[in-house]
């Protein structure tokens, strides 16, 4: 039933009870108790054909209660505040702060949801926040126990300052975990097959889906497979599969470049770089198609552009005859956005827990996929200063 009424269409009680198979006195007994709840506010009349009674709808009240997803990277932090049914009512970007510590960079961050929902949130209640870290998170969630681009966030001090700031439930988890929830909820990926996704950016990331739930680990490192040695080599994966990782590599070779774009563009001159970094994909994807064995494997991150999808298919197909594991290569259809849209499918879930008589009800039910992109790309923000 809550599927049903979670759609946001208008809906009277007997179809509630055709479409459910619910009694009739269950039914109402539900209706009556959300709508005196405030989950639920009447409609207009139903007029029926034919003989029966005209009807009363009622819908889902999508203005009970905001959700807040937060995508916070070293350069910027994005905001997307959303009514119940996640449909976007405002989005916010600023310059991360690096001149604070933890205590202060969590009230920070507090004051940046904080001044859009005043502005933005109608003197609606907020009722819950998940934000997006770029760093390792513990499987407790309640601490980062590792970020190498903002350092200050580490620990428990900046969770505590964050969620003192804020009269609302605060989530965290790891910034790839996220993407791939957004990935799952609004990408073209079937949300119940196994799937990885790999981030090439300024460093290297991973995260795996499996039948929909997003793995982890209890000292929030797995997917951090930028950390993996290079048999027989000092480097790293993430040396030569990020941006700054191969930037450093290629300066101790004695190349002199100003970006990674420039390293494939020319292969004849950069050809010892071009060759490591793509054998180093290549193990990277034996790694992950045996551990996971995953019907798909996303490629996102400005990094992963410099690999062509021609190259996406000759891998898949090596991987198929040399490694026995068939997985589509692809890349992100969310690209960027991806983080975002996942604390804010995180941020929904938690809210509609929060309302006690949706219990654990997931962020796929609501607006159709394509009408919450539509209205959630169709706010642009310009990126600001670091706020208040």
């Amino acid at each position: 039933m809550l599927e049903q009424l979670l759609s946001g269409r208008e809906i009277d009680r007997q179809e509630l009870v055709a479409a459910t198979g619910l009694s009739q006195a269950t039914v109402f007994r539900v209706v009556s108790e959300l709508l005196e709840s405030r989950i639920l506010v009447e409609g207009p009349t139903i007029t029926r054909a034919g003989r029966g009674r005209n009807a009363t709808s009622v819908r889902f009240n999508g203005e009970i209660a905001l959700a807040c997803g937060v995508d916070l990277g070293g350069t910027n932090c994005r905001l997307v505040l959303t009514d119940a049914l996640g449909r976007t009512i405002a989005r916010r970007n600023y310059r991360t702060r690096h001149d604070v510590d933890a205590r202060g960079f969590g009230e920070w961050l507090g004051s940046c949801v904080r001044e859009l929902v005043e502005q933005d949130g109608a003197n609606a209640t907020l009722g819950a926040v998940t934000v997006g870290l770029p760093g390792a998170v513990a499987g407790d969630k309640t601490r980062v126990v590792g970020s190498q681009n903002l350092p200050q966030i580490r620990g428990p001090e900046f969770l505590v300052a964050l969620r003192g700031s804020l009269d609302a439930p605060v989530n965290i988890d790891n910034d790839s975990n996220l993407a791939l929830l957004g990935e799952l909820r609004y990408g073209s990926v079937p949300p119940t097959e196994t799937t990885v996704l790999l981030i090439l950016g300024t460093g290297l990331s991973a995260a795996v889906a499996m039948d929909g739930e997003i793995l982890s680990g209890a000292q929030g490192l797995l997917g951090e497979l930028g950390r993996l040695p290079l048999l027989g080599r000092e480097q790293r994966l993430r040396d030569l599969l990020s941006g700054a990782g191969l930037a450093g590599y290629g300066r101790s070779l004695g190349y002199t470049l100003d970006t990674t774009a420039e390293v494939f563009a020319q292969p004849q001159r950069f050809g010892p770089l071009v060759a490591d970094s793509r054998a180093a994909f290549t193990h990277l994807i034996d790694i992950v198609a045996l551990a996971y064995e995953p019907a798909s494997i996303l490629v996102t991150g400005g990094f992963s552009e410099s690999f062509t999808d021609d190259w996406f298919a000759d891998t898949r197909a090596r991987l198929r005859d040399l490694v026995g594991v068939d997985s589509v290569i692809q890349r992100s259809t969310l690209g960027a956005a991806a983080g975002l849209l996942g604390a804010m499918a995180h941020a929904l879930s938690h809210l509609h827990i929060g309302l006690g008589a949706l219990g654990a009800l997931s962020a796929t039910v609501g607006p159709g996929r394509d009408e919450i992109l539509e209205r959630f790309r169709s706010y642009s923000p310009e990126t600001l200063a670091s706020g208040v």
